[in-house]
């Protein structure tokens, strides 16, 4: 009997993972397949991000395979942040004066280099330090979504829920630890996916935090593939800024 369980449980992790395996290779599939993802190496997205009552323009350039930079603006004030995915990320925000080209704060600075990965978990891989397991399914959004448990170098863990119908992306449910040193649940809604250059991307991301309503991207445009200036994720080095 105790040896039927133990080989009953170890039999568990392998069945989980095929599991997984097999609806990542249906994700991929659903969302234009392995050689149309391959072939966007880079996008520019354009939209408004709405906090409450306030709504800032943003433009977003990315490329894989985590390279990002987004500026926004909002009542005269630009604020640029910037990744390119092997220095620490920076920013640039002529709210404050003298503006200057600084490193984020630690907390900031590590979500930051989180979220710029170019490919969704479920597509980057093993490549990019992925792992995966299939975690059954939920009631979530009153319905029954796809769990799959998600690992990266064995120190960040998050469940991905998939559309049983479409397999793609709804929601990202994650722990995260504020600046203070607490946890914060954080919860990511993905929509509206639109095809780019053959693949389908959302053009609606909501944010909630400890089940608030935070923030909610709306993505307006997205073209593929930009012609990428040589300096576009490089941090600026010996610039005079101009007086005020």
């Amino acid at each position: 009997m105790l040896v039927a369980a133990v080989l009953m449980l170890t039999a568990v992790g392998p069945l989980r993972a095929g599991r997984a395996e097999e609806l990542i290779r249906i994700h991929v599939e659903a969302l234009g397949g392995r050689e149309r993802i391959a072939a966007l190496t880079a996008i520019r997205a354009t939209g408004t991000v709405v906090v409450g009552d306030k709504r800032t323009r943003f433009t977003m350039l990315a490329a894989r395979p985590n390279r990002v930079r987004i500026e926004t603006e909002n009542a005269g004030r630009t604020l640029i942040q910037v990744s390119d995915g092997v220095n620490a990320p920076w920013e640039f925000d002529t709210g404050d004066w003298p503006p200057r080209y600084r490193d984020m704060a630690k907390g900031t600075a590590a979500t930051f280099a989180a979220d710029a990965e170019f490919d969704d978990p479920l597509i980057a891989g093993a490549e990019r330090g992925f792992t995966f397991d299939y975690a059954g399914e939920v009631k979530a959004e009153n319905r029954t979504l796809l769990r799959i448990l998600v690992t990266r170098r064995l120190t960040e863990t998050f469940s991905l829920l998939l559309d049983p119908d479409t397999f793609f992306i709804v929601s990202r449910l994650e722990e995260r630890t504020t600046p203070s040193g607490g946890k914060t649940t954080v919860v990511t809604h993905f929509a509206d996916y639109r095809p780019v250059n053959g693949v389908l991307m959302p053009h609606l991301i909501a944010l909630v935090i400890d089940g608030k309503p935070r923030q909610q991207t709306m993505v307006e445009s997205i073209q593929p593939n930009p012609e990428l200036p040589a300096d576009a994720f490089a941090r600026p080095v010996g610039i005079k800024l101009p007086k005020r």
